[in-house]
């Protein structure tokens, strides 16, 4: 089975070598840093590509600065739209959510602006040095050269979801250089990203030898290429208008609708499917849904993921680190929110009922039952009040308490989110690591159908696609004699409600919102938001009631379909702010 999962501290060269990697870019050469260090040996080399990871895979909600390293503070980005409520305690999501984005602060953004370069130029600084390595095989140079240009890629792909147009680095900045690079257009942007990965994947191996397994491979520049074109197609940038007027179009949208779009992003998608086929990697599904979504979404080095990170240690810098509730009543971890919950599946396929805002409390009987009768993709990704997870039913970590020292009314919570850890046999949050997914094939699958419904109502190849998914998930195949699926409308709702369900909370849905441009309907990317309070008999802590109830209005502004760049960044002059900031 290929793998893909790069283990950056799988590099053993010293600690020290890669404090001065970062040296390396925070001050001028000459000083007790030299290119000469950094680039006289392979294994310099090895460790520095390994920084060069860490800096640019993405590994979540990259908000809180600790000891140089941003990272995730307590949550992700699922809880900034309808995805997710961060249960008790606060973040930059909370803030968000409260004030929306703001040029102001980097806690009030889903990107560091400014922190994309830093993993950029050293990826330059790689592509343009490797060559002066003695002790390794031109070969290995090569696909040291592919490996930064799809890095790279990566790192842009990234940040056009965020801002649109980009200031586009295309080498290492000197003191020589005019470092005050203006924003090029959507178009140049997509290109650009686009040449970079073609070039990539025609020079990087497929596989990697056992030591090497994770690093980026022919079928994560197709990838990057695939995702890129998908975002490209969609309403937000392919678009005779921008969201919002603005001054310079060009940065936030083609200032054209074109199908055609379309069929790149589906032809490049189809890259990604035809070239799994043939290297080993597959959607798992081996007839028992609940088990083969756990392992393609917590099982380590699995055939369905392409990529992942593992840039931190064991407890630091990782997502899990605030992902998992605690029993404390400060931090109780993340939970699906009332307003997405409808968009799941019963185990039949069928649509749950759910009580409305103006019911009156139900028996916590009802929940029970209902919550046992979704879809397995749903009891792999929550835990539902009052027994331990289904996920790891087992564990006595997945079997506390919920609300220690909290009254259940006070926690906003239809259920706790487990995704990410079927089977986990960790113990606390300290000791908890789990890679943070970057591409998994499912997500191409659901990419190929929407990109060729969008290009050609009801072809047969969007069918084929999504259905892959469904049979995975145990749910019925859709086809174009159902109802409900027999046109391009209908067959494009159930396809985005495939990727909320199957996606949820890998970092799709807050810019599936916006891509799509229905972040701003109510109760999707603001607006009011409800979650289930329940009762309890004091005298032996059982679960009496449940009801749905208001939790919080969310602020929403259509200046929020793209992010702003940090004002210090505008203010040196070189870039211009996206509309509304």
């Amino acid at each position: 089975m290929n793998k893909f999962i790069f283990k950056i501290i799988c590099f053993t060269t010293s600690v020290v070598l890669l404090s001065s990697c970062k040296k390396l870019l925070e001050k001028p050469l000459g000083s007790d840093i030299t290119e000469e260090t950094i680039f006289s040996t392979r294994n310099n080399v090895l460790t520095y590509l390994a920084e060069t990871y860490r800096q640019i895979v993405p590994f979540g909600f990259p908000y809180f600065n600790s000891n140089s390293v941003y990272r995730m503070d307590r949550t992700i980005t699922a809880t900034t739209c309808d995805e997710a409520n961060f249960t008790v305690g606060y973040a930059p999501a909370s803030e968000q959510n409260i004030a929306g984005m703001a040029p102001i602060n980097v806690r009030l953004s889903i990107d560091v602006y400014a922190q994309n370069y830093v993993g950029i130029r050293y990826a330059w600084k790689l592509f343009e040095n490797v060559d002066r390595v003695v002790d390794m095989t031109q070969q290995e140079k090569e696909e040291i050269k592919a490996e930064c240009k799809a890095l790279i890629a990566m790192r842009y792909s990234n940040m056009l979801k965020n801002y649109g147009g980009l200031s586009l680095v295309k080498k290492s900045l000197s003191v020589a250089d005019d470092i005050k690079i203006e924003r090029s257009s959507i178009e140049e942007t997509v290109n650009y990203i686009v040449s970079l990965c073609e070039e990539a994947s025609t020079a990087l191996p497929n596989t990697y030898s056992t030591s090497f397994t994770g690093r980026v491979t022919a079928g994560v520049a197709r990838a990057i290429k695939a995702e890129t074109l998908l975002f490209a197609a969609s309403p937000l940038f392919n678009s005779n208008q921008p969201y919002l007027q603005f001054a310079k179009p060009e940065l936030i949208c083609y200032g054209s609708y074109d199908k055609n779009r379309w069929k790149k992003a589906a032809d490049a998608a189809k890259e990604v499917l035809d070239w799994a086929a043939a290297n080993d990697c597959y959607v798992i599904n081996t007839g028992n849904p609940f088990v083969d979504f756990g392992n393609a979404t917590s099982m380590m080095n699995n055939p369905e993921v392409l990529m992942a990170y593992q840039g931190g240690t064991v407890g630091q810098n990782g997502f899990t680190q605030w992902y998992l509730p605690t029993l404390g009543a400060f931090n109780e971890g993340n939970s699906l929110t009332y307003n997405i919950l409808p968009q799941f599946y019963k185990n039949d396929g069928t649509n749950q009922v759910w009580p409305t805002a103006s019911d009156a409390p139900r028996p916590f009987a009802e929940y029970n039952t209902k919550m046992d009768e979704m879809e397995p993709r749903f009891k792999s990704t929550f835990w539902k009040y009052g027994a331990s997870a289904w996920n790891n039913p087992n564990l006595a970590r997945f079997a506390w308490n919920y609300n220690a020292n909290v009254s259940d009314m006070n926690v906003s919570a239809v259920a706790k989110l487990v995704k990410f850890t079927y089977n986990y046999q960790g113990g606390t949050n300290v000791n908890f690591a789990q890679d943070w997914i970057v591409f998994r094939l499912a997500e191409f699958y659901l990419n190929y159908a929407e990109a060729m419904n969008e290009h050609e109502a009801n072809h047969e190849q969007a069918y084929w696609a999504l259905n892959i998914i469904r049979r995975r998930a145990g749910l019925p195949e859709i086809t174009l004699s159902n109802p409900n699926a027999n046109t391009q409308e209908k067959l494009r709702e159930i396809i985005r409600r495939e990727r909320a369900i199957e996606l949820f909370a890998e970092e799709h849905r807050p810019y599936d919102i916006r891509r799509w441009k229905i972040a701003h309907q109510p109760g999707i990317g603001g607006g009011d938001f409800y979650t289930f309070g329940y009762t309890k008999n004091t005298a032996n802590n059982a679960y009496l009631t449940y009801q749905v109830r208001f939790c919080e209005n969310r602020y929403w502004n259509d200046k929020m379909f793209l992010c702003p760049i940090l004002q210090t960044e505008i203010n040196k002059g070189y870039a211009t702010q996206n509309p509304g900031y």
